[in-house]
């Protein structure tokens, strides 16, 4: 009879407390917690992660209307997206929300495959666990698993051709639910700037620093350069719109005459119409010293940060030049490094090697909208600006962009691809 008793596997009871303080750590609970509570609650939030985004996985999946704690609304199927605006406190959900953040800057794509994979891993250690199997165990089995696959998948890669290379863009922009017109489009598209960026880049690719991805109602219809496209009104609607290898300057500070450059101790009093008349004149004078400073350069194009005097702008444009004002930060920090440039300061000196270059800088108005077309062949910069009728096709078509240069970008560093549409896991 004794034979036949079973005795308490020690090793996994302390395993699983082990695993309980932890959790409980995590999400901040002080009382105890059963260990059959605690492996319920873990395998039921693995489940009702893989039911979320396996309803949205392949070709047929659903998009998911996700309301966050804001109000903002988002119809997607991007597991990314999906899982970023889950407002959840669990230790299975940040872990998995981890993963998915992990995969998406190594890969930029299957990020809804690999958390569907990690839950079901999930819930099958579970089974294991409820068995008696120590957690550590199940992590070594895991481990071994993970190098016999890496073994196998030796045998299904292969070098990937141009053709190759299309198809899989091409996959990769099918898979977002855009139409097969739109996803061509966008194939051509990602090519023209993967090969423009990887001539410059040799296969060291930052998306986030060498494209920019530009967004407006209109269209449909996608468009991209080799260099930066702003979304900006000239100062004045009769200055140059073109110009070849033009000369940059970027200011950011305003430049306008403040009354206080001109009456610093407050003691002018405007009581007459001489003395309003004397300020004016000054105050013109003052901004003739600034438009020459600027001529003198030998600047071309003029993007400020702040606001432009009227005055200011009116020489200017009579001295043929384009200005742009009020413009954002960022972008002025993506012209800089576009045309080889810094910010200056107006009250620094502006020398000629000051001004940055381009290749050309034009001004089109398209669908009811003026843009600034900034093109630099030599620096490993892009632009891609998408019109859609309306938002959520917006959103679609934006999905399906970063999906195929993350893609695209990813064979450029790395030319071996193996078959998908579930063949590999299978």
């Amino acid at each position: 009879m004794a034979s036949e008793l079973k005795t308490p596997n020690l090793e996994s009871q302390d395993g699983m407390a082990k695993l309980a303080r932890t959790i409980r750590d995590k999400i901040l609970i002080d009382e105890p917690v059963k260990e059959d509570e605690l492996v319920d609650q873990l395998e039921r939030a693995a489940i009702e992660i893989d039911e979320l985004l396996g309803s949205s996985l392949g070709p047929k999946g659903m998009n998911k209307i996700i309301v966050n704690p804001v109000g903002d609304i988002f119809v997607t199927s991007d597991g990314k997206v999906i899982l970023k605006e889950m407002d959840v406190l669990h230790p299975i959900v940040t872990t998995l929300k981890k993963l998915a953040e992990s995969m998406d800057k190594a890969c930029g794509d299957g990020t809804k495959t690999a958390v569907i994979f990690a839950s079901n891993l999930i819930k099958n250690a579970i089974k294991l666990i409820r068995a008696g199997v120590h957690p550590t165990t199940v992590i070594e089995g895991y481990e071994l698993a993970l190098q016999k696959a890496y073994e196998m998948l030796q045998y299904s890669i292969k070098q990937a051709g141009e053709e190759d290379v299309r198809t899989t863009i091409m996959c990769s922009a099918t898979g977002k639910g855009i139409e097969r017109q739109q996803a061509e489009a966008v194939t051509d598209i990602v090519l023209q700037v993967i090969k423009h960026l990887n001539e410059k880049q040799a296969g060291r690719i930052d998306l986030n620093r060498n494209v920019k991805i530009l967004k407006k109602k209109g269209g449909p219809e996608i468009v991209a350069i080799e260099g930066l496209i702003m979304d900006e009104n000239p100062a004045r609607e009769d200055m140059p719109k073109s110009f070849q290898n033009p000369a940059v300057l970027i200011i950011n500070y305003d430049l306008k005459i403040k009354s206080g450059y001109l009456n610093p101790q407050h003691n002018l009093r405007m009581d007459s119409v001489q003395t309003a008349l004397l300020y004016e004149e000054r105050k013109k004078e003052m901004c003739r010293e600034i438009a020459q400073k600027i001529i003198a350069s030998g600047a071309n194009v003029l993007f400020c940060e702040g606001d432009i005097d009227p005055y200011i702008e009116t020489l200017l444009r009579d001295n043929g030049m384009l200005a742009f004002k009020k413009l954002k930060t960022k972008d002025l920090d993506k012209l800089a490094e576009a045309t080889g440039t810094v910010l200056k300061v107006f009250q620094d000196e502006i020398l000629p090697y000051d001004l940055g270059k381009a290749d050309s800088i034009r001004v089109e108005r398209r669908n009811g909208e003026n843009f600034v077309f900034i093109t630099v062949k030599e620096k490993a910069i892009a632009t891609i600006l998408i019109w859609e009728p309306i938002k959520y096709g917006l959103d679609k078509v934006e999905e399906a962009i970063d999906d195929a240069l993350n893609n695209a970008a990813f064979l450029m560093k790395n030319r071996e691809i193996v078959n998908g549409g579930g063949a590999i896991e299978f």
